[in-house]
């Protein structure tokens, strides 16, 4: 059976619908050509023009392929495939043979709905998935209602109370479904996949670009009291190459084991819980030191951890920390790495060090000449330096003298492997704010920082923060109290509306429990949920033979609670519903009934201006008053009605349809 043009209407609303989160990440050449796709299916709607013949549609198809191409450079992956299916669903629009055409597309699009959760595992997007999915199975009543008995207002009831049905089934397979670690699938690598945060490079501009963002990096519980806001130095990469320019990793070779030593008094150990969203690298976060971790992480020499995989999804991992620990892990071969610096470059700033290192006499007070020389020289603290040469150090020492955290980090190095002291750029995020609400801290995306750490004969990597000399209020109390241009920080930030603070909180905390109890429920959580309940050391069959069993006594259950309700309906609800579906049937002919109106003054009027409906007209309205008001409710008397309105038909030629009028 044909397809209905005019009903395709609501089908591209719904592929619109489920796409809507996919467009800001689609690149030009694909929305254009989904811009192009949703006005030619207008026009075929608006009868304006057929649909195209198969030879156009063969074309269209490889114009999906080369955008796709010429966007992500491949039809393979996360994001060029979901923009693949996405453009068939609208191609698929333009040859609606039958119904199964329409059904196609509609479940296609309940496909693509979950795709949005690779992108954002957030409750607002899972709240638009679940209206969306409303919507769509409201689409599936479209076409199987054969009478068109249902108004838009009915069907989404309809879909919203089956929606509602399901979930006890949602929660049995969300709490019994055996979990495996990692992800269900594995899809290749993209070519082009979002990063966010902080990189694995440094170049002046990169970190201060990140503080207009108020964006949560990560947040953390801690086990105890958490540490002031100055020690607060959470690592993420380490980086000892500089090419004149830019900072990048030089790990040490995997073999290489940190060496973490702590004593004494000094002993003291920070327990922690990190909740790190996805920033689509490696590399996790921990406060320094770190000594200890839960998980199958990759400590690096440097005191890198790094997974496994790229950081895709929200990640749970408890950490164990030592502001007092010291790192003693360097070699000849690292010590070389760490003096290295680009050759015939910033002589002026080789020539300062060399300097200040013979005024010093030994390391420690010429660290504090160099700090102090940023302290007393007009040094400022800002998010918009100016742009360096290709002598970038000694633009910035001896010329414009204006820099962020990056420029102070890379120009002490510098300074100190100039005069042959280890030095190395620590970047991650320094400082956290705590969420009064539910009592966690959280680090976001304008908390981030770099330092620096040089190397001590007798003590090891030393953490030196050089902005800490020209700003210090940014380490002891935060970005905002950093004396920075107030337009670049985030909204938030500078605001000084409490209502709006605290509800900044609220919705943070909201967000924070979701990721902790729905997004991050993974097999350890399911096995501690279950030792709560006094199930211990439950395996996965079992925990398989506890889901069929409650899927069948839910699904009983509410099969029997449907059939109950169902018999137990009115009369007046059998009534009324098919008597709805009579008038419906007469207003597409023009004649509405009146709020006002009583069936037998409708009936009267009906017979008036179409005369041959009084025979049929008349027996579906005694039927109806017989049943909804006589007490004439047997089967047969239902059926004879149910059955008449199901028949019913207006065929209307010329010059009824005039009549009508």
């Amino acid at each position: 059976m044909a397809v209905d043009n005019h009903k395709l209407t609501p089908v591209l609303i719904g592929i619109h619908l489920v796409a809507l989160p996919m467009y800001t990440r689609l690149p030009p050449y694909v929305l254009l050509l989904i811009v192009s796709f949703t006005i030619w299916t207008l026009l075929i709607i608006a009868d304006r023009t057929k649909q195209p013949i198969s030879f156009v549609r063969i074309l269209l198809a490889m114009a999906v392929l080369a955008s796709l191409l010429v966007s992500y450079g491949s039809i393979f992956g996360q994001a060029p495939g979901t923009a693949m299916l996405l453009m068939l669903s609208f191609l698929k629009l333009f040859e609606m043979k039958s119904k199964r055409d329409v059904l196609l597309v509609i479940f296609l699009g309940y496909f693509l709905l979950a795709t949005n959760f690779f992108h954002s595992q957030s409750p607002w997007v899972a709240v638009y998935v679940f209206v969306v999915v409303i919507y769509l199975t409201s689409l599936l009543i479209i076409f199987s209602d054969r009478l068109s008995s249902t108004s838009f207002k009915t069907r989404i009831k309809i879909s919203a109370r089956m929606t509602m049905q399901a979930i006890p089934l949602m929660l049995i397979l969300f709490v019994l479904f055996p979990r495996i670690p990692g992800p269900l699938w594995s899809l290749p690598k993209d070519v082009k996949s979002a990063m966010t945060g902080v990189g694995d490079e440094m170049s002046p501009g990169s970190i201060n670009n990140l503080i207009s963002s108020g964006a949560v990096a990560f947040r953390v519980q801690f086990k105890g009291e958490a540490p002031e806001q100055k020690d607060l130095y959470w690592r993420g990469v380490v980086l000892s190459h500089y090419d004149g320019h830019t900072w990048t990793r030089d790990d040490a070779p995997a073999q290489l084991q940190p060496s973490v030593t702590y004593r004494g008094a000094d002993a003291k150990i920070i327990d922690y819980t990190i909740m790190l969203e996805p920033h689509g690298r490696k590399w996790l976060y921990s406060l320094e030191t770190l000594v200890a971790n839960e998980g199958a992480y990759v400590v690096t020499r440097e005191l890198q951890v790094l997974a496994n995989e790229k950081i895709k999804s929200v990640l749970f991992y408890t950490m164990n920390s030592n502001l007092h620990a010291v790192n003693e892990g360097l070699n000849e071969e690292g010590k070389k790495k760490n003096l290295s610096l680009p050759q015939r470059l910033n002589q002026r700033t080789i020539a300062l060090a060399k300097q200040l290192r013979l005024k010093a006499g030994n390391e420690i007070a010429f660290v504090d000449l160099v700090l102090d020389y940023f302290r007393t020289q007009p040094f400022s603290y800002t998010l918009s330096p100016p742009l360096l040469g290709d002598n970038a150090m000694d633009d910035f020492i001896f010329n414009s003298q204006r820099g962020f955290c990056e420029h102070y980090s890379s120009a002490f190095v510098y300074l100190m492997r100039s005069a042959g002291v280890p030095a190395r750029v620590v970047v991650g995020y320094q400082g956290g704010t705590i969420n009064p609400v539910d009592d966690y801290m959280i680090v976001r995306q304008s908390d981030a920082h770099a330092w620096t750490e040089i190397w001590l004969d007798d003590k090891g990597w030393v953490r030196i923060d050089p902005t800490a000399a020209v700003s210090p209020d940014r380490i002891d109390y935060g970005i905002a109290n950093a004396g920075l241009e107030e337009a670049r920080l985030p909204s938030f930030l500078v605001s000084n509306s409490e209502f709006l603070l605290q509800l900044r909180y609220t919705i943070d905390s909201f967000n924070h429990n979701w990721n902790k109890w729905v997004v991050g429920f993974n097999d350890k959580k399911q096995k501690q949920l279950f030792e709560l309940l006094g199930v211990d050391d439950i395996d996965k069959a079992t925990l398989f033979s506890w889901m069929v069993l409650a899927m069948t006594l839910s699904g009983g259950l509410l099969a029997l609670w449907i059939f109950n309700r169902s018999g137990k309906k009115s009369r007046r609800d059998v009534a009324a519903y098919y008597y709805d579906v009579f008038c419906q049937k007469l207003e597409k002919a023009g004649l509405f009934k009146a709020p006002s109106e009583s069936a037998n003054e409708f009936l009267a009027r009906v017979v008036q201006v179409v005369p041959e409906l009084e025979q049929k007209a008349s027996f579906i309205t005694h039927c109806y008053q017989r049943i909804r008001y006589g007490g004439h409710d047997s089967e047969d008397q239902k059926k004879q009605f149910v059955h008449a309105v199901k028949q019913f038909q207006l065929v209307r030629t010329a010059k009824k349809r005039e009549a009508l009028k």
